[in-house]
């Protein structure tokens, strides 16, 4: 499926989102404007049960993305080093106009067919996006090689002291956008990542541009399903290199015990929320391989406690494991004084709540976040941590997961 042209409609619009999946049939989602929205600068007390009452007015379809630090609200936590961007905790808001479409079909969810702006949508979906030449700004790393491996060794001593098993350990990457233009990134990066939980935000100076390849939370006929991503590696440069390299992660002990003990959090977070008996791991360790890498992807379902709503379900498992560490509250601890600087909406979520309370969020990696009257870029990269960590290979795989960000930026 191609990119639409939203171009212009993001040059008009204030508020924009495009929820989009590349792969054949899949569904996407575009909504333009907003007859309500709700913003939150700062975690508060009861945001979530906010944010579920939103969600329940006026049968719609809302969007939006909730940022890293609502761990702050549910967990009782504080972020020392805020993030310089100031992207809002939770921005979700009513689109005036929602269209879901795929290859084979387009479906007006919401908004009169007549009006000029639905005609300029339905238009847009059928345009492919053109990808912008030429250098879009300037990223830079905001630490340097020593400063990233100080950190990890801090790390690998947590946990021989049994303060954390794995630590989802992230550096920060600045710069500057030639423009206050957002939409021509996103369209480079998704052309390079082909990443099927893809999003566009625009809402207001703020933006988000995400690539990411993986599903937070989806909560589809009473059930709840996540997919936790831990082990990555590049594709290779021949088929025969490419079948090595997957095999390769498919095999290795350290990646597979990464990945284990997320599932293991994931079901031990789902657990509060689910039928009794019913958390099941339905996929363990399965290769994805998208467009620059291979991933290594589990599973996890169960079956939702009928008095269990958006909130409780929230507050169960968000932030998501694989962007912690376990055990989660105190790797979320240990983030904050090692990372130095707040997260932002990285690590947080994208995703869309259904009028009969259904939702899909992602998880906010391989992503740009960009401000348009500042013009500041951002990004952040990162992995686990565990004790069988190699620390030169861990810097190579950030160096990997950030190669899409640069190109789309700096090239």
């Amino acid at each position: 499926m191609h990119v639409p042209d939203l171009n212009s409609l993001c040059e008009s619009e204030s508020h924009v989102v495009l929820l989009f999946d590349p792969n054949p049939n899949a569904f996407c989602y575009l909504g333009l404007g907003s007859k309500r929205e709700l913003i939150f600068e700062k975690p508060k007390p009861g945001i979530l049960e906010t944010l579920e009452a939103f969600s329940k007015l006026g049968n719609a379809w809302t969007f939006g993305w909730l940022g890293y630090d609502l761990k702050n609200e549910i967990e009782h936590l504080e972020t020392r080093n805020p993030s310089p961007l100031g992207h809002p905790v939770v921005a979700w808001w009513e689109p005036e106009i929602v269209i879901r479409f795929s290859d084979s079909s387009v479906e007006i969810l919401s908004g009169d067919d007549d009006d000029p702006r639905m005609i300029r949508a339905l238009e847009s979906i059928k345009r492919e996006s053109k990808v912008q030449e030429g250098i879009q700004g300037e990223m830079v790393w905001s630490w340097g090689k020593t400063q990233y491996l100080k950190a990890l060794d801090e790390v690998k001593r947590l946990i021989q002291q049994g303060d954390v098993y794995e630590l989802n350990l992230c550096m920060p990457l600045k710069g500057q956008a030639a423009s206050n233009k957002s939409w021509p990134l996103f369209s480079r990066l998704q052309k390079l990542t082909q990443a099927p939980f893809s999003a566009y935000l625009q809402c207001g100076p703020y933006r988000i541009m995400s690539g990411s390849p993986e599903r937070f939370l989806k909560k589809e006929a009473g059930r709840l399903i996540s997919q936790p991503i831990k082990g990555t590696v590049r594709r290779g440069g021949s088929p025969e290199e490419d079948k090595a390299l997957a095999h390769a992660l498919q095999s290795s002990e350290k990646e597979r015990a990464e990945n284990v003990m997320i599932v293991d959090l994931v079901r031990n977070d789902l657990s509060r929320v689910a039928e009794k008996a019913t958390v099941e791991v339905t996929d363990l360790c399965s290769i994805y391989s998208l467009e620059t890498v291979h991933q290594m992807v589990s599973t996890i379902e169960c079956s939702i406690s009928p008095e269990k709503g958006l909130s409780d379900i929230l507050r169960a498992t968000f932030p998501m494991g694989s962007m912690t560490g376990a055990p989660k509250i105190s790797a979320m601890k240990h983030i904050d004084r090692l990372e130095l600087e707040g997260r932002g909406a990285y690590s947080g979520s994208i995703g869309y709540i259904s009028p009969s309370g259904n939702f899909d969020f992602n998880v906010l990696i391989r992503s740009l976040y960009h401000n348009s009257i500042s013009k500041i870029l951002m990004s952040n990269v990162g992995g686990a941590i565990t004790s069988l960590s190699d620390p030169e290979l861990e810097y190579q795989e950030c160096l990997l997961k950030a190669d899409a960000i640069f190109k789309t930026v700096n090239y």
